[in-house]
């Protein structure tokens, strides 16, 4: 599982200030967050229970938002469980306006919820969405039909919930083969009729605990030849709790040679490691990263060189990030315990440059 603020001591315990040089490896890190215009930042959505708005796709005109109503969430006095008895997928138009809402159910006995969200390129009715699940499975639904229930697309071979295999982000290559990130360290291979495989696994993914901070975030970059991925909370001694980025180069069974740092998120403040979680592209190769602990986005260019952070006081665990036109669409996950409304919030934000669009394979209808 990645960090929440109400773990932060503990895992601050293993935070020291790392010292790390060289091109992309956090040497462009500024002491001070680059400003962003007061009208640079904007509300574009306010999100209902259950609120905790993770994954975000743009698809078309519409925007899909999905939440999660995981233990991590639970005011301590509940004992722990959901606080929540379903979860949901919410659509918007491209004015933030809400159009339908999917309501989920929690699987039996899950303490994890909803996750990642891709679209594929299918047309007409045979489009779909894909959700996936901490607990180790991946929805598939009908954008055109919210009231319908989702199917079983494909689920973990790995028992014991998500303790054993979480489930994180999804993005699909033009095959349509969806990456998905867990954090055991490892990221799956599901292929195009839901067979999931473990594709790469690595001790450099390995987080600060067994099954914690490994890879989160997924995505493709632009040459097509690389995945990358986030790792929140690093577990290699040589650099603890710095939040990490790799990329794996898109081959059938990557070797060690085919995993390769491209950044590396200092611990500049003890009390705040960086966290990084979501991920996306623009056009132009930069990637924007969410950063969990100081509630920033960072933006990286294509030689993996810190170049901005953009800021807000309303920001509040950035999570999901997608581009719409040129304005980057961030969620606020709000992982403090119990339900705080007033944070669940999608962001707007003008980075003036166009995202870079995402990967939609056709994928054969069930």
């Amino acid at each position: 599982m990645y960090p929440r603020p109400g773990l932060r001591t503990t895992w601050v315990l293993l935070a020291t200030t790392a010292i790390v040089t060289g091109p992309g490896l956090g040497s462009a890190l500024a002491a001070d967050p680059s400003p962003v215009p007061s009208d640079a930042v904007s509300v574009f959505a306010t999100v209902p229970a259950p609120g905790h708005p993770f994954g975000i796709v743009v698809d078309g005109d519409r925007v899909f938002v999905d939440t999660s109503a995981g233990d991590f969430f639970s005011d301590p006095a509940n004992g722990g469980h959901m606080h929540s008895d379903g979860e949901a997928v919410f659509s918007y138009d491209t004015a933030g306006t809400l159009l339908s809402t999917t309501t989920i159910a929690t699987m039996k006995d899950a303490t994890m919820g909803l996750f990642g969200i891709a679209a594929d390129g299918n047309t007409g009715a045979d489009h779909r969405l894909y959700v996936s699940d901490m607990n180790g499975r991946i929805l598939r639904l009908d954008p055109s039909a919210p009231d319908a229930a989702p199917e079983l697309f494909s689920r973990t071979t790995i028992e014991g919930g998500w303790q054993a295999s979480m489930w994180n982000d999804l993005a699909f290559d033009t095959a349509g083969n969806l990456y998905v990130p867990d954090d055991k360290p490892r990221i799956w291979r599901v292929s195009p009729d839901g067979t999931a495989s473990i594709w790469v696994t690595d001790p450099r993914f390995q987080g600060a605990y067994p099954i914690a901070g490994g890879p989160l975030g997924g995505r493709i970059d632009p040459t097509g030849e690389w995945l990358y991925t986030s790792i929140t909370v690093s577990g290699d001694p040589a650099m603890p709790a710095a939040g990490l980025i790799y990329r794996i180069r898109l081959v059938d069974a990557p070797t060690a040679a085919d995993i390769e740092l491209v950044h590396v998120f200092p611990v500049v403040d003890p009390t705040i490691p960086p966290q990084p979680t979501g991920i996306a592209f623009s056009a132009s190769g930069n990637l924007y990263v969410s950063l969990l602990g100081p509630n920033q986005v960072a933006v990286l260019d294509a030689a993996g060189d810190e170049i901005r952070r953009i800021s807000d006081p309303r920001f509040h665990s950035p999570w999901g990030l997608a581009f719409e036109g040129t304005d980057l669409l961030v969620t606020n996950g709000d992982l403090e315990p119990g339900d705080n409304p007033a944070a669940w919030t999608i962001f707007r934000v003008d980075v003036g440059e166009a995202g870079l669009p995402l990967i939609a394979p056709v994928v054969p209808a069930s």
